[in-house]
């Protein structure tokens, strides 16, 4: 779905110099978004100094496990494909916003991803339940420092892993394309109509986009949900089936309801209300908008796996993928 364009605002235009009150910030959309954002900014922040200073902020011990030579290759061809994929991105993302002049819904997606990897060891919170590729750049878990955090330790937090949220742009935008493809053929559909069978579509493309970046290196699940609801049950690249429902459920389909919903002469719902702030501080607004809007999303995500994990079972794990026993 192309991106809204800005729409016109009715009445006197907002003095650049304006100040918006906090009655008007409580009023708009983008105004709680950028607040939520902004502390998560602010949260994360001290969670990651209080990491540092801890002396935690360091490559765990590479000793402890095998790896197939075949997985080396396979996870330094994911690193130098992920690498690149958010340099292209990123070109692609800034070039878009130049040209539009503004900064545009899929950048204030990307960017929120970048700031909102910080939640990933809640996945653990009552099992081990996301398991890093110890061949892979790693560091030792920030998890401790987070607030009711109780995983267990020693833990890892890998780059393929963490790199795995801000590549979700990717799967974002395959579903935006397949939205435009079903307008241009179904003009009469309801956005209703075209999300829903968008979401079909995801729910089916997601499973194979996921373990192929599984594959590549990226993680694996070590835990396996009852009634065969597990894809590759029982190997290293298993899927459970709670895994696509919530990458679909919240990280696709909230993106695309706004693009649908907005169509093409009305702003998306995270950016409604930017209006009223200072034109010199828009496009912080709406970064730190998309900073709060996919935190809140990624949240949902981890309480689903995290909540999976207490009514699905451990599968044995080849060491590389394992926990480290010290």
């Amino acid at each position: 779905m192309t991106e809204p364009s800005v729409p016109a605002v009715s009445g006197p235009k907002t003095p650049a110099h304006h100040r918006p009150s906090l009655r008007e910030i409580r009023r708009s959309a983008i105004g709680y978004w950028a607040a939520f954002g902004l502390a998560c900014l602010v949260f994360q922040a001290v969670v990651f100094a209080r990491w540092i200073i801890g002396g935690d902020f360091h490559a765990h011990s590479s000793g402890g496990y095998t790896i197939p030579q075949t997985m080396k290759i396979a996870t330094h061809i994911g690193q130098a494909t992920v690498a690149l994929l958010l340099l292209v991105l990123a070109a692609g993302l800034w070039r878009e916003c130049r040209s539009q002049n503004r900064i545009t819904l899929n950048t204030a997606v990307f960017i929120g991803f970048c700031f909102s990897f910080w939640s990933n060891p809640y996945v653990s919170q009552f099992h081990y339940a996301a398991g890093n590729n110890r061949y892979d750049l790693n560091v030792d878990t920030w998890g401790p420092y987070l607030p009711g955090w109780r995983g267990d330790t020693p833990a890892v937090e890998s780059f393929l892993m963490e790199a795995g949220y801000p590549a979700m742009l990717m799967w974002i935008v395959i579903a935006l394309a397949v939205a435009r493809g079903l307008v241009r053929r179904r003009p009469h559909w309801s956005p209703r109509r075209t999300l829903a069978a968008t979401t079909l579509v995801m729910l089916v493309c997601e499973p194979v986009m996921t373990s192929g970046y599984q594959r590549l290196g990226g993680f694996a699940y070590p835990r396996a949900l009852p009634g065969n609801l597990t894809f590759f049950e029982g190997h290293w690249y298993q899927l459970p089936l709670t895994s696509t429902l919530a990458v679909v459920g919240f990280f696709i389909m909230p993106v695309l309801a706004m693009a649908l919903y907005a169509g093409d002469d009305r702003e998306v719902h995270l950016f409604r209300g930017c209006e009223r702030f200072p034109r010199r501080l828009r496009p912080w607004v709406r970064l730190t908008a998309g900073v709060g809007f996919m935190n809140a999303c990624t949240l949902g995500f981890q309480l689903t796996m995290a909540l999976a994990s207490l009514i699905s079972h451990p599968v044995d794990l080849p060491s590389w993928w394992d926990r480290p026993a010290d």
